[in-house]
């Protein structure tokens, strides 16, 4: 996610008025609300890690990108529906979901974590959430880790919306991607991670099944900016190293 797309600025968001749309744009769906890969500070800029990358992908395929907004448990069906062209959006590669969308290879190594508040003295682990009452956001695989641990689920539209309850007090505890954790931890007081990383994921582009051209352009373009070492780059810029 950079760098920043304004409104009616070289590349034409979608909505803005009477301005024409590339014929060639690649149109991509996003849940723009999970810091640091994904998100917007104002209306119609997009930022983060995973903006960014679709957006040199784009650049390595001669194709101005479109980004377009929506919650993440309508992503896969709005790419089924051609309502985008691909999605991107820490979206970790599941057989479950391969069965339905196409995965680029993958761009980024993930897993589950547990967050707590600071103050919390009895959460150590996956084993102490164990009749306790845990956050997840919708439709991830998150929300399938925390139904395996014997507590109480509540999903969550935005991981944002998680916090809040989690830091009034709500629930007990998050499970969430560790790097999107880790990063807001570090940013806002008042919460910490707790145990290991328990799953091993990795994050994908999704295309339609039928794109295999297209899924096949993706792929060499992902290539070519890990051999330059633009991943890496992306990494220390929104992960590691964020300002």
């Amino acid at each position: 996610m950079r760098h920043v797309l304004l409104g009616c600025v070289a590349i034409v968001l979608a909505g803005c008025g009477g301005a024409k749309v590339a014929p060639n744009a690649l149109f991509v769906g996003t849940d723009a609300t999970y810091r640091p890969f994904e998100f917007q500070e104002r209306a119609g800029v997009f930022e983060g890690y995973d903006i960014d990358l679709i957006q040199a992908i784009g650049k390595e395929l001669g194709r101005p990108v479109e980004m377009r907004n929506g919650p993440f448990n309508d992503l896969i069906s709005g790419l089924k529906a051609e309502k985008y062209d691909v999605i991107i959006s820490c979206l970790s590669i599941t057989p479950e979901r391969a069965k339905e969308i196409a995965f680029s290879d993958p761009y980024y190594d993930a897993g589950q974590v547990i967050v707590v508040r600071a103050d919390e003295a009895k959460i150590a682990g996956r084993a102490d959430l164990k009749g306790k009452k845990i956050g997840a956001q919708q439709a991830t695989t998150g929300e399938t880790e925390a139904k395996a641990l014997g507590g109480t689920v509540k999903s969550y539209e935005t991981i944002d919306l998680a916090f809040q309850d989690l830091a009034n007090g709500q629930i007990d505890a998050i499970v969430n991607d560790e790097p999107v954790s880790r990063w807001l931890v570090a940013k806002r007081p008042g919460f910490k991670l707790v145990g290991e990383v328990f799953t091993k994921e990795q994050y994908g582009i999704g295309v339609r099944k039928a794109d295999a051209a297209l899924l096949a352009d993706i792929n060499r373009a992902l290539k070519n900016l890990r051999d330059s070492g633009e991943l890496t780059r992306l990494c220390e810029k929104w992960i590691t190293k964020p300002q």
